[in-house]
């Protein structure tokens, strides 16, 4: 199956970077990733699907389906404790250039506390986590930290945080055209998602180029 849709390319991203494990393949196939844990399925079938799910239950502490209806179905199913409903939002464009406005750094384990304190959307396990595979730059400009941005363990672009003080003055945008800029050079798509009601994010993202999906998909956990 292709998996290069703008709905899936969750699961093109672990795919290709070697950390999807395939539990069933066929006409709805659902793939583990090895580094967030999370399960991704790739149908919208739910008499296919369920007693697919079914099978993986026990397992399921994150969850991601590509499909509204089957995605609210497995969270009451499954006894999840939360879900987003979102947006999955893409870039297919030219490589940003280098924001001259901004310098940045790699965050590192000595970066944690101020990332903790600022940022409460992942637990602090998986910031740990995070931050230990590289993934989260820090934004400077004129010495001064200004903002960061980051990607998920699964590889989706997120952890977007301009302090107060240096919002409304296009930090926000400069920050996603660096993660943007480095998901291109490490050769993958760079995609993200956006809470269905979250009209500013998605302004944002059309502002910067980004493709944002027709249909809305899931992600929910325990």
């Amino acid at each position: 199956m292709d998996f290069s849709s703008i709905d899936l390319l969750g699961i093109d991203r672990v795919l290709k970077r070697g950390t999807g494990e395939i539990l069933a393949d066929g006409a709805a196939p659902l793939i583990r990733d090895t580094v967030s844990g999370a399960h991704l399925l790739a149908s919208r079938d739910a008499d296919l699907s369920i007693p697919l799910l079914d099978r993986y239950a026990q397992d399921f502490d994150l969850l991601m389906v590509p499909d509204l209806a089957l995605g609210r179905l497995a969270y009451e199913r499954y006894g999840f404790a939360g879900r987003l409903e979102c947006f999955q939002v893409a870039y297919y464009g030219e490589k940003p250039e280098p924001e001259p406005t901004l310098s940045v750094r790699v965050a590192g384990n000595e970066d944690l506390a101020l990332l903790l304190k600022n940022y409460h959307h992942i637990t602090p396990r998986e910031m740990e986590q995070v931050v230990s595979r590289g993934s989260i730059l820090l934004g400077y400009s004129r010495n001064q930290l200004v903002g960061f941005v980051g990607e998920h363990l699964e590889g989706s672009m997120g952890l977007l945080y301009v302090f107060p003080e240096f919002r409304r003055k296009g930090f926000g945008t400069a920050l996603e055209k660096l993660a943007i800029r480095k998901t291109m050079e490490s050769g993958f798509t760079p995609f993200g998602q956006v809470a269905k009601d979250n009209t500013g994010s998605i302004e944002l993202q059309r502002k910067i180029g980004m493709t944002i999906s027709e249909n809305l998909i899931c992600w929910m956990w325990k």
